[in-house]
């Protein structure tokens, strides 16, 4: 099985920084961004501007991990996600080492998404279609078929509705 890249741990991290079935956000307030990125080694300042980018930029990127697991994304939430990225600091250079030079801490989350992206990891990043779990998960299987967070939680729960679904029309 496949394991994914630190770039591609750190995509997932950013993601989960909502959990919809707690309802809880790390994103709720300008602090909570500061301590996640800090616990990420991305210290940086962050401003109410860089705080709203954040939160644009992770609904965005979710939304684009819904859509991997063959789910219709809100695209305007994308777009957003895109103005985001199209003013974020980052460089390419000859270095094979560093290839990616980026300023400031979400800079950094957009080379581990363009790192992603060129690995081809990025399709093995999916957003659990079930909306009141809405997890961001690995897929590490070979087939990269995997739909669900858990099978034994959303998967299993979808498989009940969907036989209940079935009892109920015939």
């Amino acid at each position: 099985m496949m394991e994914p890249s630190p770039a591609t741990l750190l995509v997932e991290a950013f993601a989960n920084t909502i959990d919809v079935e707690e309802g809880t956000d790390l994103l709720s307030e300008p602090g909570g961004l500061r301590s996640w990125l800090a616990s990420h080694g991305l210290a940086g300042s962050v401003d109410e501007r860089a705080f709203q980018q954040a939160r644009l930029l992770r609904a965005g990127l979710r939304e684009r991990l819904l859509a991997n697991n063959g789910e219709e994304p809100d695209e305007r939430a994308i777009a957003k996600a895109e103005e985001v990225l199209d003013y974020l600091p980052v460089t390419v250079s000859l270095s094979t080492e560093a290839p990616l030079r980026t300023e400031g801490p979400l800079a950094a989350i957009a080379a581990a998404w363009a790192n992603t992206v060129a690995t081809g990891e990025w399709q093995r990043l999916k957003r659990c279609p079930n909306h009141a779990c809405a997890w961001v998960f690995w897929d590490g299987t070979r087939s990269r078929t995997r739909r669900w967070c858990s099978m034994r939680v959303c998967g299993n729960r979808a498989k009940v509705r969907a036989h209940a679904e079935r009892q109920r029309t015939t």
